[in-house]
């Protein structure tokens, strides 16, 4: 699906004097992770949280991470776990393993039962594709994957600069700015050069005015860059910083385990992979 397929999910978001903003995604129900990253958020006193989508999937703890999401986000938007949860159709082309955690997380999150129907009302408000309205600063747009397909599109760090796909996704950006998630790999394009790796810049890129950026702001459930720690994004308007944090992975390792949720998913917290 293109962008273009999507005009019933398109809508404007808008932050209230906004200074700096957090932009986090694919949480996937660590909540041991997200619960480091907020008190990180706290410390600096950043209050205007963004989330990027994939707030379930995966992980031992849908119900508390939704919770707080709906607590602590000003904004959220669907990920492509989100809407297979909510439509079996929206998980065609999972592998086994993704699956088996879509099917655990709907069981833990019975529908049945009526406490639970706040939690999937609000997934299923959510929308993939967003401009946010930032005071003092430009308007961005913020995707789950992709501002061509902005629920399953990977704009993985390999691919070439003047590539078919990097190309239609700069074509399809509705503004200068785009942050997105969904691969898990912290980083960004910049029109017309390869892709960076947020570690390559030191974890901080000064945006030039002048030029056009693809933003991914990584993954605080499952970073998949070789670097265990979860990674999130800071924008002031001028610039972007990427934080890694440490967190107990080992615990959230555990509790997928003890979960009966696939071995894999519990390995690859420990390795970032």
């Amino acid at each position: 699906m293109g962008t273009g397929e999507y005009p019933t999910l398109r809508r404007q978001g808008n932050l209230r004097h906004a200074h700096v903003i957090a932009f986090l995604s694919d949480l996937h129900a660590n909540l041991e992770a997200l619960e480091v990253a907020l008190n990180d958020l706290d410390q600096q006193g950043v209050e205007h949280l963004v989330c990027l989508g994939d707030v379930i999937g995966y992980g031992a703890s849908p119900r508390e991470v939704v919770e707080l999401v709906m607590k602590r986000f000003e904004t959220c938007l669907q990920g492509n776990h989100d809407a297979a949860l909510l439509d079996d159709q929206d998980a065609f082309g999972f592998n086994e393993r993704a699956l088996t955690a879509i099917d655990w997380t709907r069981r833990a999150l019975d529908p049945e039962k009526e406490e639970h129907w706040p939690l999937w009302d609000w997934l299923g408000s959510l929308v993939p594709s967003m401009a946010l309205d930032i005071p003092g600063a430009e308007v961005v747009h913020i995707v789950h994957a992709s501002p061509r397909e902005p629920l399953t599109e990977y704009l993985m760090p390999n691919l070439a600069a003047d590539g078919e796909r990097v190309l239609a996704n700069f074509q399809a950006a509705e503004h200068r700015l785009t942050f997105f998630g969904h691969t898990h790999h912290p980083g960004f394009f910049v029109e017309g050069e390869p892709y960076q790796r947020a570690a390559a810049v030191d974890n901080r890129l000064e945006l030039d005015p002048n030029k056009r950026y693809l933003i991914n702001v990584g993954s605080v459930g499952q970073p998949r860059d070789g670097d265990p720690r979860l990674a999130y994004a800071l924008f002031d308007g001028k610039s972007v910083e990427w934080r890694r944090l440490s967190y107990a992975h080992e615990t959230a390792s555990q509790r997928i385990q003890k979960a009966g949720l696939p071995e894999s998913l519990a390995a690859r917290l420990l390795v970032g992979r």
